[in-house]
Parts: C-alpha cells; sequence; structure tokens
C-alpha cells in the first residue's frame, strides 16, 4: 500500500516537473531562443556597420589632420598682426580661415597696394607656399564698402560698387601671390557682398579673407557617365586664379573658434 502512495506521488511529480518544463519552454526559452536568433542573425549587419564605422572615422581623421599643423603656421606667422587686432585665424569645419584689415594691405577705396604692406605680402607668401598647406584650395577674397563719386568735370573719379572693388583687390593679391611663387592652381578668387553675417569674428568687414580647404574630390565608385552632367554643368575654368565665385560659406549655425596666441 505504502509503495502504491509512493508511486502515485512520485508520478504526480513527475507530471508536474514536465507541466512546469513545458510551461518554462512556453514562456521563456522559446522567447529566448527567438531573442538568439535575431540577435545572431543581426551580427553580420552589426560587424559591417562597425567596419564602415571605423573606416569613415580613419577617413575623417586623415581629411583633418592638415588643420591644426596649418593653424600653428599661419597664427605664428600672424602673430604681430593677430596681437594688434589687424588679422585673426580660425577653424570651422575643415576650414581654416584667415582675416586681414583692408588697410593693412590696400589704399583706401583702391585696388592699389599700401606702401606699408610689402612685408605682410612677403609673409603671407611664405605662408601660402608651406608645405603644411601644400594640395590645399586658397581662396583670396575681399570685402568692402562702395566708393562714391569724387571731384568734378574731367578730374571726376566714378562711383565704384563695393563688390566691384573687392574683386579687383583680390585679382591684384592673386597676380602678386603668383609672382612670388604661389602655385596658381591653388588660388581662387573671391568678391564678398559688403553685407557680411555675423559669425563671430572680430573683422566683421573691410577686410581680406583666405579660406584654406581640401579640394573637392570624386567619391569612390562614381564613373563617368556620373560624372559627366555634373562637368557640363560646372565647366573648369583654364585659370581658376582669374575666376571670381563666391567662397561657400560656413553653415550659420557652426561658430569658427578664433586661434588664441
Amino acid at each position: 500500500m505504502m509503495m502504491k502512495i509512493v508511486t502515485s506521488v512520485l508520478a504526480v511529480l513527475l507530471v508536474a516537473m514536465v507541466g512546469a518544463g513545458a510551461v518554462f519552454y512556453l514562456k521563456e526559452y522559446k522567447h529566448l531562443k527567438e531573442d538568439y536568433e535575431r540577435m545572431k542573425a543581426a551580427v553580420p549587419a552589426y560587424e559591417k556597420t562597425s567596419s564602415e564605422l571605423k573606416l569613415l572615422k580613419e577617413k575623417t581623421s586623415k581629411e583633418t589632420a592638415w588643420l591644426n599643423p596649418a593653424i600653428e603656421v599661419l597664427s605664428t606667422g600672424l602673430s604681430n598682426e593677430i596681437k594688434s587686432g589687424k588679422a585673426e585665424v580660425l577653424v570651422t569645419g575643415n576650414k581654416v580661415i584667415v582675416n586681414i584689415s583692408e588697410q593693412e594691405l590696400f589704399l583706401p577705396g583702391s585696388y592699389t597696394f599700401a606702401k606699408e604692406s610689402p612685408q605682410l605680402r612677403s609673409n603671407l607668401v611664405d605662408l601660402l607656399k608651406s608645405d603644411r598647406l601644400k594640395g590645399k584650395d586658397i581662396f583670396i577674397g575681399n570685402t568692402t564698402h562702395a566708393v562714391p563719386a569724387k571731384g568734378r568735370g574731367r578730374k571726376k573719379v566714378p562711383a565704384k560698387e563695393a563688390r566691384t572693388l573687392a574683386a579687383e583687390r583680390s585679382a591684384a593679391l592673386i597676380k602678386d601671390f603668383e609672382k612670388n611663387g604661389v602655385n596658381q592652381v591653388a588660388l581662387i578668387a573671391a568678391a564678398y557682398s559688403p553685407k557680411q553675417p555675423v559669425m563671430g569674428y572680430l573683422i566683421k568687414d573691410r577686410k581680406t579673407v583666405i579660406i584654406i580647404e581640401n579640394p573637392p574630390t570624386v567619391p569612390l565608385g562614381t564613373t563617368k557617365q556620373e560624372a559627366a552632367p555634373q562637368a557640363a554643368a560646372k565647366p573648369v575654368p583654364d585659370s581658376r586664379s582669374t575666376l571670381t565665385v563666391p567662397v561657400p560659406r560656413p553653415a550659420s549655425q557652426v561658430q569658427p573658434r578664433p586661434v588664441m596666441e
């Protein structure tokens, strides 16, 4: 009789254990297994994304590695002008910006160089020829105000628009740089509007602007057929130094960071 009771109890316990196992399988293990299978299937995509992010990080690092050496060269070479508030060196994104007060280079209302400018122009030539800036695009731009007409009769000097004077100054400065050995392929002329947005600059207007950045490149994998329409829409001039074009400006939400001495 006792044996029969024990056997019944064990049978009940066995059934309970099997039932508990079934419940665990249905409620826990099955879901865990499904989650594991989904995670296992996602591993290749995760590894691919991680690899792509690593390559992108390395690419970005290589593309911006020149910034700090360039800033050091420019800020050191223009230290006197920076200390006197007549020049500033800033960085925004992957560009280095140099602002120089117009009176340091040009006579008022003219594209003729100031008598005191030869030393500064020679200094700029040396800086732009630096190995730290080799292979970079160098935008030479100016922004100034319009010049009113002066004099009367035959001696009257006609008025000149601000952008026209800015373009003449950029062309004159580029010509001077080329004559003294700066690579003409790297130089690009620009003329800005006299109304400039507030971007955190110390020198806000009436200035020469030098923007240095990596030249644009065609992404890997772009076919000649894909690149052809773009080339047709924007023909490349024979001489970049004689072209007056607007320089792409930094996004308004990105404030340039001044380089402190």
